[in-house]
């Protein structure tokens, strides 16, 4: 798209001069039938004085592109955007609007990189940005209607509540269209017509592109257009809110399908509405929670941008502290901006980022070091764990407020030579010349607290492939197939207390039921016999919106066991979670200030023509020498609130312990039974995995 107007661009584009110089695109009036006339028009943002309308709408894809009148030049532009201006087009008067495909010069880097940067002052001045969501179908109309005829402020004021109020359990009694108590005002026969027309809107392209929450979050005053229908932004988050699963809930079966994206820009909604009471608290209500980049960009790769970059350039202009973290440079490589991201929120010691990060994450071959996150887009969030805001496995995380630019005390080193990784470059990172190239053959340092060996894992079911009934038989069977492994183990008790089946049924659902709370082993001695009985007999009903369904389906569904994860065992007896691609060998472990385990693969060491002479201590896994790459997240049954550390600090546990540390660590436990088992509120049996606990640093490539 950047080739259309690359003859012309520089004879229509003249360089913008002045303090927030911009340009605005006036739309002559016209009525349906005459051409499209317009003229790009420069000004700045102080002597526009808001007389201009913002747009936010999706570019669409480059193919059949429309040409329109600009001034005295023909310019190409995008379906969409030669629709959306139709659209807006007044019949007897002249309108401004900024839309950034023509308002921008998409030939000049460096004008991109600036305009993009003042983008927040773009759309705060407008005086309404029009959201434009496409052609009108058969959907759009009754959806629209239905949402203009919604109670705004009560399902807004609802959010509030939720978002902002003192309990979770406020959003387990929020509104929720499927639900049987909530009143549509329709007959039931209407009902069905309506929640497919209503997936049908949000399911629209623009609710899935990440510039939205900038462009929809920073303007008081946004209109929703389709076609000739028009309607204020708070109807359409309303429509969003009331479709919104409270937990892990089955959509009736002629919606289902489209679950997965719906949900995806169900969230986008809420991120929009969020920002929207923090910048308009006059108008929502007053909030003292603030917008941090760490957050908002750890929901990125869930949305979609024609560039890799514009993933973190969109979050830029909704935080305050975008500046600390990047800037906005087109020139930079996407791989290069996401590393570089990363290394700064390692120096601040916020771990969040690893959620985006590791192996499974990644496409294969890829640039990136296994520790750097990759945001691009990725409709299904897969391989990422959801769990209870009390998990930290690792201890208590840092947020990232304000990263560190500073690199002399970095977690993130340059490989040695015969370290070097071997991966393909892109035109753009062989062409690229700048200092932070390097941070591609870098590797990090992470404080790890526990790591063990995989011995086990019972693989995953294909769900994308086969029958349903097929998928529900392969599930039954691997879970037959796991209890009888742990049964031969002989192993009566789990390493904290529970019975070893119960702790493997709890590791299933990862120790949660559906609303994310944490549950014990009274949970599965209540629910599991019914609902396995229920798996064996294909999961009838599976589709209906009922309460036949077992109450423990929506935690199995949830956690994404066997599925998504597969269960695994590791060599001292923990029972795990793991992505697809692990397997034995491979390495659970724990990071000091990060609240989920991973799962670390060892990269093999290139042979030594001088090995070293063999002494008589044997090293393990994790020892000095040895690089790792990241695979991704895991949950470890046990471990995820901080029984590492603790344990870890109140035995003096060491990496690798030489005899007399590893006689005191024992004797201080006394055979399980010692006063410190007392102050940690845990009993005993964690005494055997000792050995693999110890602080210790792991580099990651």
């Amino acid at each position: 798209m950047d080739e259309w107007n690359s003859e012309i661009a520089p004879l229509l584009y003249q360089p913008l001069e002045g303090e927030l110089p911009i340009r605005v695109l006036l739309i002559h009036a016209g009525k349906p039938e005459e051409p499209l006339r317009t003229e790009l028009v420069p000004i700045t943002l102080g002597e526009s004085g808001g007389g201009y309308d913002a747009t936010s709408y999706t570019w669409g894809p480059p193919e059949n592109p429309e040409q329109i009148d600009c001034g005295k030049y023909q310019l190409w532009v995008q379906r969409n955007a030669f629709h959306m201006l139709l659209d807006l087009r007044r019949p007897h008067e002249a309108r401004k609007v900024w839309i950034d495909a023509i308002c921008i010069n998409q030939c000049d880097l460096d004008e991109r990189a600036a305009q993009v940067a003042i983008m927040h002052h773009i759309y705060r001045r407008a005086r309404t940005t029009w959201v434009w969501l496409g052609r009108p179908d058969k959907h759009s109309s009754s959806a629209i209607a239905y949402a203009a005829a919604l109670d705004a402020q009560k399902f807004v004021q609802e959010f509030s509540d939720c978002q902002y109020g003192s309990t979770w359990h406020r959003f387990a009694e929020k509104s929720y269209f499927f639900d049987p108590s909530f009143d549509t005002n329709l007959s039931a026969d209407s009902v069905p017509d309506l929640a497919v027309a209503i997936v049908g809107f949000l399911n629209r392209p623009w609710f899935s592109r990440v510039w939205i929450q900038q462009e929809a979050s920073l303007s008081q005053h946004v209109q929703v257009l389709c076609g000739t229908d028009v309607v204020h932004w708070d109807k359409i988050f309303a429509l969003a809110w009331i479709m919104c699963p409270r937990y892990t809930e089955t959509w009736p079966a002629y919606v289902h399908q489209q679950l997965s994206r719906t949900i995806n820009n169900i969230q986008a909604v809420r991120i929009i509405q969020k920002c929207r009471h923090y910048y308009f608290q006059d108008q929502y209500g007053e909030t003292d929670i603030a917008l941090g980049f760490e957050g908002l960009v750890d929901s990125v790769s869930r949305y979609e941008a024609t560039n890799p970059r514009d993933r973190i350039y969109a979050m830029g202009n909704i935080v305050a502290d975008s500046h600390q973290w990047f800037e906005v440079d087109y020139r930079v490589p996407w791989e290069i901006l996401y590393t570089d991201v990363a290394r700064r929120f390692l120096d601040a010691n916020a771990l969040r980022f690893l959620k985006n990060a590791g192996r499974v994450r990644q496409e294969a071959d890829t640039a990136l070091p296994s520790w750097a996150p990759d945001y691009r887009y990725k409709e299904e969030s897969e391989y990422m764990i959801s769990g209870t805001p009390l998990w930290k496995a690792g201890g208590n995380s840092h947020p990232a407020f304000v990263a560190s630019t500073k690199t002399a005390n970095s977690g993130v080193s340059l490989l040695p030579k015969g370290k070097k990784r071997q991966f393909p470059m892109s035109d753009d990172l062989k062409n690229y010349r700048g200092p932070k190239k390097s941070l591609l053959q870098s590797f990090a340092s992470f404080r790890c607290l526990m790591s063990d060996e995989i011995i086990y894992t019972s693989g995953y079911v294909d769900t994308e492939n086969g029958s349903v009934e097929s998928n529900i038989s392969q599930i039954v069977q691997k879970i037959k197939k796991d209890i009888e492994y742990i049964g031969a183990l002989g192993v009566p008790a789990y390493i904290n207390g529970e019975t070893i089946l119960d702790a493997y049924k709890l590791t299933l659902i990862m120790g949660c039921d559906a609303q994310q709370e944490p549950v014990r082993c009274e949970y599965v001695k209540e629910h599991w016999e019914k609902w396995f009985n229920w798996y064996e007999k294909g999961c009838p009903g599976y589709w209906e919106v009922d309460e036949s369904t077992p109450v423990m389906n929506r935690s199995f569904e949830s956690s994404g066991a066997l599925k998504t994860f597969s269960f695994a065992i590791t060599q001292h007896g923990y029972f795990c979670l793991v992505p697809r691609i692990v397997g034995v060998g491979d390495e659970i472990s724990i990071f000091q200030s990060y609240e989920l385990a991973t799962v670390l693969r060892r990269v093999p060491q290139p042979p030594s023509q001088n090995p070293p002479k063999q002494g008589p201590k044997s090293t393990t896994h994790a020892t000095a020498d040895h690089y790792f790459e990241l695979l991704g997240d895991a949950y470890v049954h046990g471990m995820m609130e901080n029984e590492a550390r603790c344990i870890s600090d109140e035995f003096n546990c060491r990496f690798e312990p030489t005899l007399a540390q590893w006689d005191k660590m024992l004797k201080v436990s006394d055979g399980g039974k010692g006063e410190a088992w007392k102050t940690l509120d845990l009993n005993g049996n964690y005494e055997r995995i000792f050995k693999t606990l110890g602080p210790r640093t792991v580099r990651l490539v």
